[in-house]
């Protein structure tokens, strides 16, 4: 699952804005933010499907982290290990839950 922090253009400028997403088509799940998803709906560039899921299995040759079955335990001991993660998904979490009550704020002054 792709999220909107991830959404940097890659190669400097709004002019790029897309390449990640374009990179990307493919994926099972995207959340795109609404100035890019317009971007996109204005262009008549082509997005060629560029993943796909059974040959990136195929190519991979990673391990499976704990063979494919992780139990919660390692899983938290895992992600508390890697700085980035504890941090990245709190601040993600947290810019949901503000963006959930300014769409519900928005949507109660409509009624």
């Amino acid at each position: 699952i792709c999220m909107p922090a991830s959404w940097r253009p890659s190669r400097g400028g709004t002019e790029h804005a897309l390449d990640e997403i374009i990179a990307l088509a493919g994926t099972d799940r995207m959340t795109i933010p609404p100035p890019l998803l317009e971007q996109l709906a204005a262009s008549d560039a082509p997005v060629p499907r560029a993943l796909e899921p059974a040959e990136a299995a195929a190519a991979c040759d990673d391990e499976e982290l704990g063979g494919g079955s992780v139990d919660e335990k390692t899983f938290r001991y895992l992600m508390t290990m890697d700085g980035c993660g504890p941090d990245k998904m709190g601040e993600g979490l947290r810019a949901f839950v503000a963006d959930t009550e300014k769409l519900e704020q928005a949507i109660r002054e409509k009624f």
